[in-house]
C-alpha cells in the first residue's frame, strides 16, 4: 500500500511539473476487452486488465440495448481500484445491455470495446397443433402436426415435435410435420412441442389424442362339414403374399452450412423398387435404435416420392429405415441408414451429449491464437472460467453436479508487439452430466 501511494505521488508531482504535452504519453492504453455469454444470468463479465502500470483505475459502465462502435457512456455501475480486477457479476433486470470498461490514469481516461449481453429469465410460448381429427380428439391416417415458438427477448433455439404416452409426450420420438398414425396402435397419445429458447429455458405445448385407425377386413368362409372357421383370414391373406422388393440406394444428404440452434434439414433419397402393386413407401425415423418395423419410430414420408426430409438436431443420431408396401398390405425388407451431425460441428462433445464425467472439450484450432477462454454455465450461473493455450479443455474432477452445462469458447488473437484481443466467439454446445 505504501509502494502505491509513493507511486501515486510520484506521478502528481510529474503532472504538476511537466507541460500537457509531455504527458500524452502516460495516457490509458489498450483497454480492457469483456466477455461474458450471449444470454447470461446473473451476468458474468471477464476481463484480462491493460497492461499499463500507470492505471488507477477500471470502471464498469452499462447502455441499454444492443452496443455500438464506440459503445455508448451511460451509468456508471461500479469502480475498481486499481489494474488487477477481472471479473464482475450483477443480476440486473431482463434486457439487453452494452457493457464496457473505462480505464483511467493520472491524465485521462480510455474506453474498451463493449460486449452485448441478454438477460432472460423467462421461458418461451409454446403451442402445438393437430389437422384432421374427426371427431374432436380422434385422429386415424395421416395427420398434420404444427405449432409455434416464440420468445421475446432471448429468441427460440429449438422447436421440436414428439409423440408420445399420456405424461410423457417429451421423451417419445420425434416427429415431422406429417403423422401416418398407422404406424401405432389405436390408443391414447400426446403429441407435443417443445421449445427451447437461447438461454435455456423450456415450455412445452401438448395435444391429447386418440388414434382409432380401422381394423383389417375380415373374411370368413365355409370350413369343410359347413361349420364356420374363426374370422382369422385377412383379405390380403386370402391373395397375394409375396412382399416387394426393399428400397435400393438409400442416401443423406446433409447440409453445406454448420447447423443453426433450430437443427438441420437432412434429405433422404432412394430407389423404389420395381412392382405393379407398389402402393407406398413408408420412411421411419427413430433416434434410439434402429426401426424394427414401420411402427417401431416417426413417420417422416409415406408416397411413392422417392424422397424424404427431416431435421436434425446436433448431438442427435437419426436412425432411419426405409420400406415398400403392396396394394395387399405386404412390407419389404428395411433399407437402413444411421445419420448424424458430425461432419459438421466444430465442437466435442456434441451438443447434447450425455457424459459420465468430467468430459475432454475439444474445439477446432483457430490459427494466430495466443489463448483461448473457455466458460463453463450450469443453471444459468458461470461455474468455471480458464485459458487453455491449445485447442482442447479437460473439466477437473469434482467440478461437476448431475444436469445441463453449457459451455462456450472464444479464441485472444496474438499481435506482434500488443497483447492478445479476444475474437469472435468460436462456439457454444451443451452436455448433460450423469454420474
Amino acid at each position: 500500500m505504501a509502494r502505491r501511494s509513493l507511486l501515486i505521488g510520484f506521478f502528481a508531482a510529474l503532472a504538476a511539473a511537466l507541460p500537457g504535452g509531455a504527458l500524452a504519453a502516460t495516457a490509458p492504453s489498450a483497454p480492457p476487452v469483456l466477455t461474458s455469454a450471449p444470454y447470461a444470468f446473473p451476468l458474468t463479465l471477464h476481463w484480462t486488465p491493460a497492461p499499463d502500470p500507470l492505471n488507477l483505475s477500471q470502471s464498469v459502465y452499462r447502455a441499454s440495448g444492443p452496443c455500438a462502435e464506440p459503445p455508448a457512456v451511460s451509468g456508471l455501475i461500479t469502480t475498481f481500484p486499481g489494474n488487477a480486477t477481472t471479473d464482475f457479476t450483477g443480476r440486473p433486470v431482463d434486457g439487453t445491455y452494452c457493457y464496457h470498461i473505462r480505464v483511467a490514469d493520472l491524465l485521462t481516461t480510455a474506453d474498451g470495446p463493449g460486449v452485448t449481453v441478454s438477460v432472460d429469465t423467462t421461458n418461451p410460448t409454446a403451442t402445438v397443433a393437430v389437422s384432421g381429427q374427426s371427431p374432436a380428439g380422434v385422429v386415424r391416417g395421416v395427420v398434420g402436426v404444427s405449432g409455434t415458438g416464440a420468445d421475446a427477448l432471448s429468441g427460440v433455439a429449438s422447436s421440436v415435435f414428439h409423440v408420445g404416452a399420456p405424461g410423457a409426450c417429451a421423451a417419445g420420438p420425434v416427429l415431422g410435420a406429417v403423422w401416418d398414425t398407422s404406424g401405432v396402435a389405436n390408443g391414447s397419445y400426446e403429441v407435443c412441442n417443445v421449445v427451447t429458447d437461447n438461454a435455456g429455458h423450456t415450455a412445452t405445448a401438448v395435444a391429447a389424442l386418440t388414434v382409432a385407425n380401422l381394423q383389417p377386413l375380415v373374411v370368413a368362409s365355409p370350413a369343410p362339414g359347413g361349420a364356420a372357421p374363426p374370422p382369422t383370414a385377412s383379405v390380403s391373406a386370402l391373395g397375394d403374399k409375396v412382399a416387394p422388393h426393399a428400397p435400393s440406394k438409400l442416401s443423406a444428404v446433409l447440409p453445406r452450412s454448420r447447423p443453426s440452434s433450430r437443427g438441420a434439414r437432412v434429405t433422404l433419397h432412394w430407389v423404389n423398387p420395381t412392382a405393379a402393386d407398389l402402393d407406398r413407401v413408408v420412411a421411419v425415423l427413430n433416434l434410439s435404435r434402429s426401426p424394427r418395423d414401420p411402427g417401431d419410430g416417426s413417420v417422416i414420408a409415406s408416397s411413392l416420392r422417392p424422397s424424404g426430409s427431416f431435421t436434425l438436431r446436433a448431438g442427435q443420431r437419426a436412425h432411419v429405415a426405409v420400406f415398400a408396401y403392396d396394394h395387399n398390405g405386404n412390407v419389404s425388407a428395411p433399407a437402413r441408414r444411421t445419420v448424424s451431425l458430425a461432419p459438421l460441428l466444430p465442437l466435442r462433445p456434441l451438443t447434447g451429449s450425455v457424459v459420465p464425467g468430467p468430459p475432454l472439450l475439444t474445439w477446432k484450432a483457430k490459427q494466430g491464437t495466443a489463448y483461448y477462454n473457455v466458460q463453463l454455465f450450469h443453471k444459468g450461473r458461470r461455474v468455471l472460467v480458464d485459458w487453455p493455450s491449445r485447442a482442447s479443455y479437460r473439466i477437473p474432477a469434482g467440478k461437476l453436479e448431475p444436469g445441463t452445462y453449457v459451455w462456450y469458447v472464444w479464441p485472444a488473437a496474438r499481435h506482434k508487439g500488443a497483447p492478445p484481443t479476444f475474437g469472435r466467439l468460436i462456439g457454444r454446445a451443451t452436455f448433460i452430466y450423469r454420474k
